[in-house]
């Protein structure tokens, strides 16, 4: 077996717009530096990539190119490649929240001036950064295959579980909402589960260095608020396990399911868990974690490697005349300073690129190393569809990785959807559109593809042929004591 990292820098010029709110934003300052990550994995002739780039989320289109450029660069087949971005907030401007239609919908309009107008409050992608970082996903593949080296693996699952917190919460009123406040007497009890699994998989060469390693763990990239750009609390992840395995390792982020999961804990009374401090905490607790998982697990061969995906079709939720007529009204009688104005906007917007884009394209990937896979798919998936798809995986080692090779946006539970749910998730707009059967359909086509895999054997530590002698010290018989 061979494996090999790398690690590119794709931090954005300073003034790059930050997709990570409703109205435009922009960042004049870096807390830390942005990457993209792969590994590569070779067993035989096959060879896959697990690729992480530290942003909000990543085009689909973006990923045809870096996987094209990467297959051309090292031979790997473009199907081979996983590219998943961590979501972090304080990311580079890769987000197109018309999906490429803004030019079209602007043209075949019957109010293309209002169109201009709600379009110019949405943020927008930057094109040479996006090319930029296609050429860096391509490259850093290209890099960690040419650094290859004979490796044995090792892989584990530990728990932290106090750190991620469901922010969805059951109210007297039998309704279900996001983020009620922190001590709000009208809570009842959170409407979803955490994850709490810390999945870490780590690269040994053959004389016992540290190469390398994938932590998986979900998580909502939302702690900072320092003005800059930041990985956010990954970041801290990143050191604490550096600090103790080596600088020159490398350290891979693979988020999970936490479409409704965050460092927030609306039941406590402590203050908000914002800020250098809150990022610091969640990354040193998750990589201390890891560590322990690092140090107990057995490290051996992981055969086999292998890549499967599909595609599945899925609807878009469809505007009704009313909602139209109710969003256009209010967004001529409110401003852009309006939370419910920015939700007015999308309807219009959503209602416009529906002409053009019914339904969305859904990759599903699995990635077998030996017997851990890595299934992914390119929603913000909400936790408990995560935990369906991990307990009914064949797979020891099952780890969900969420917004990779695409974005769909929010995909919630159906009862989230439902007359009793509710909730920023599930609330119609430019963050959530999909029909509510969407999660469904997403679980039962994971299931389906990691049924056409068949998991490797897990490493055990080995044991001795023959019982030992006592020690001629320190052995105490029955008769001494």
């Amino acid at each position: 077996m061979k494996v090999g990292f790398a690690s590119l820098d794709i931090t954005p010029p300073l003034g790059s717009e930050v997709p990570g709110g409703f109205l435009k934003n922009r960042l004049y300052d870096v807390h830390d530096p942005l990457h993209v990550k792969a590994a590569v994995f070779q067993s035989g002739q096959e060879k896959v990539a697990l690729v992480q780039v530290d942003a909000l989320s990543i085009k689909a289109s973006i990923v045809k190119m870096g996987r094209k450029i990467a297959s051309e660069l090292s031979g790997i087949p473009p199907g081979n490649i996983m590219v998943a971005a961590t979501h972090t907030h304080r990311g580079g401007p890769v987000v197109d929240w018309t999906a490429g239609f803004s030019e079209k919908i602007i043209k075949n309009s019957e109010n293309p001036e209002l169109i201009s107008k709600l379009l110019e409050t949405t943020p927008a992608p930057d094109p040479k950064y996006l090319s930029m970082l296609a050429e860096k996903i391509g490259s850093a593949v290209s890099l960690a295959n040419r650094r290859m080296k004979e490796a044995v693996c090792s892989v584990g699952v530990g728990k932290e579980e106090t750190v991620s917190f469901n922010r969805r919460f059951w109210m007297k009123n039998g309704k279900q909402m996001t983020h009620p406040g922190k001590g709000n007497p009208d809570i009842v009890k959170p409407a979803g589960p955490v994850d709490p699994d810390v999945g870490v998989l780590s690269v040994w060469t053959r004389n016992g260095e540290f190469m390398g390693c994938i932590v998986n763990f979900a998580c909502h990239g939302t702690t900072m608020n320092y003005p800059g750009f930041s990985a956010d609390w990954p970041y801290y992840l990143e050191l604490t396990i550096k600090g103790v395995m080596g600088e020159e390792s490398t350290v891979l982020f693979l988020n999970g399911a936490c479409g409704d999961v965050t460092q927030v804990n609306n039941l406590s009374l402590r203050e908000k868990e914002f800020g250098e401090k809150w990022a610091r905490r969640v990354g040193q607790k998750v990589g201390a974690e890891a560590l322990k998982v690092i140090s107990e697990a057995e490290p051996g061969e992981f055969t086999p490697v292998n890549s499967v995906h599909k595609y599945i079709e899925i609807e878009k939720r469809k505007v009704t005349p009313d909602r139209l007529r109710r969003a256009l009204d209010y967004v001529a009688a409110k401003g852009p300073s309006d939370d419910g104005w920015v939700f007015a906007r999308d309807i219009i917007l959503l209602n416009e690129i529906y002409k053009f884009e019914s339904r969305v394209k859904c990759e599903i990937q699995a990635i077998q190393v030996g017997p851990a896979v890595y299934i992914s798919n390119p929603a913000e998936l909400f936790c408990e569809l995560g935990l369906e798809i991990k307990r009914s995986s064949p797979f020891p080692y099952t780890f969900v990785v969420e917004l990779a090779n695409g974005c769909i946006g929010y995909v919630p539970t159906e009862e989230a959807m439902g007359p009793s749910g509710g909730g920023y998730e599930a609330r119609m707009g430019l963050h959530s559109f999909l029909v509510p059967e969407a999660g469904r359909m997403i679980v039962e086509a994971s299931l389906d593809l990691l049924k056409k895999l068949k998991p490797g054997t897990v490493p055990h530590e080995p044991k001795i042929a023959e019982p030992e002698e006592p020690w001629s010290y320190g052995a105490v018989g029955p008769e001494e004591v």
